[in-house]
């Protein structure tokens, strides 16, 4: 059990420090790019647990949900959907540190309806279990 929260840690470092790097250069983006991107990060971020739909998302960024998925993946290097999922990933382990909820609690709250949909996902992405993960902390 040692070894798994061992590679969770480094895991989990790793993935901290990646999602720190912004592009270094932004010359291969048109100033349109960079700010509908930059405009749908910022309302993802306050959305995470229910984020607007693709549509909507692309009226509140005065642009097509066409423009917008190829932009916003072109300057973060992932889709919408993938950044969302990240961003819940990520609260729901500094929640797990925290012991004060259960997994499906946990779960709730960063936007998943059902427990073992977001321990699926928690798996694929870490290697370990919720519920694994928050005994052995």
């Amino acid at each position: 059990m040692n070894s798994i929260i061992s590679e969770h840690r480094a895991i989990e470092y790793m993935i901290h420090r990646f999602s720190l790097i912004e592009l270094l250069d932004d010359s291969d983006h048109t100033p349109e790019q960079l700010a509908i991107a930059a405009k749908a990060k910022q309302i993802i971020l306050q959305n995470y647990k229910t984020p607007p739909t693709i549509k909507e998302l692309a009226r509140l960024c005065a642009t097509n949900d066409f423009k917008l998925k190829s932009y916003f993946k072109k300057v973060h290097k992932t889709t919408i959907y993938g950044y969302v999922q990240k961003l819940r990933l990520e609260k729901a382990n500094l929640l797990l540190r925290e012991k004060l909820l259960n997994v499906g609690e946990i779960a709730n709250e960063v936007g998943y309806k059902h427990q073992g949909h977001f321990s699926a996902i928690f798996f694929k992405t870490y290697g370990v279990y919720p519920k694994d993960l928050k005994i052995s902390l």
